[in-house]
């Protein structure tokens, strides 16, 4: 009876010791790649989104600048400069002057994001009958996006014209335009990156945007 109780197996100190050595290593390596992981999903995330925005951001400055059209002796252009463009937009077919709704638009970069002030023209719609002048309250403002900032040292917006009557627009104007600039500019490029939350992530963005209004010749 005495033998059978004194021979009883177990664990030693040194062996107890050394597993539990063993488990915390085990373990901190677990909560390691746990970690990493986390922090990469969180990564990942933050680029699809900075992604998303900027993406957004770019389609609809530049179906703005699209919708550009002059008006009679009126460029379609009213400023533009390296942080900000005003122009005149048309919602409607030129084709139909009856019905044609003229609006002034702003699009401008205020701190670390760009926001689009819009002035619609009151009826009868259509020039001689411009919008308001952009110095009274605006029918509409809406912020376009958030966290953005220069692309390096490239201004935000930036106007070509043509080098004589053929070609690409290609001549880089000085801003901000001149007055005769104003009627100049066929292309206006929108540069910019978009933030993320991390200071690793950021996307950036350029389009070309030509003036495609018959009016505009």
């Amino acid at each position: 009876m005495r033998a059978r109780i004194a021979n009883e197996d177990g664990f030693t100190l040194v062996e107890l010791l050394a597993a539990l050595v063993v488990g915390m290593i085990v373990l901190f390596a677990v909560f390691g790649l746990l970690d990493t992981a986390v922090r990469l999903q969180a990564k990942t995330v933050d680029r699809i989104d900075t992604t998303d925005r900027g993406r957004l951001a770019i389609d609809r400055i530049s179906q703005g600048l699209a919708s550009r059209i002059c008006l009679g002796n009126h460029a379609s252009l009213v400023e533009g400069a390296d942080d900000h463009v005003e122009f005149y937009a048309s919602l409607a077919p030129e084709s139909n002057v009856v019905r044609l709704i003229v609006q002034r638009r702003e699009v401008a970069v205020v701190g670390t994001s760009i926001r689009e002030e819009v002035w619609t023209s009151n009826p009868p719609l259509g020039p001689p009958n411009l919008p308001p002048a952009s110095s009274t309250t605006p029918a509409s403002s809406r912020e376009i996006v958030a966290g953005v900032r220069r692309t390096g040292t490239t201004p935000v917006f930036r106007y070509y014209a043509r080098n004589g009557a053929g070609g690409e627009p290609t001549v880089l104007l000085p801003t901000p335009l001149s007055a005769v600039d104003l009627r100049r500019a066929e292309l206006v490029e929108v540069t910019f990156t978009a933030k993320g939350k991390g200071s690793d992530v950021s996307t950036s963005y350029s389009n070309k945007i030509l003036t495609r209004s018959t009016t505009c010749v």
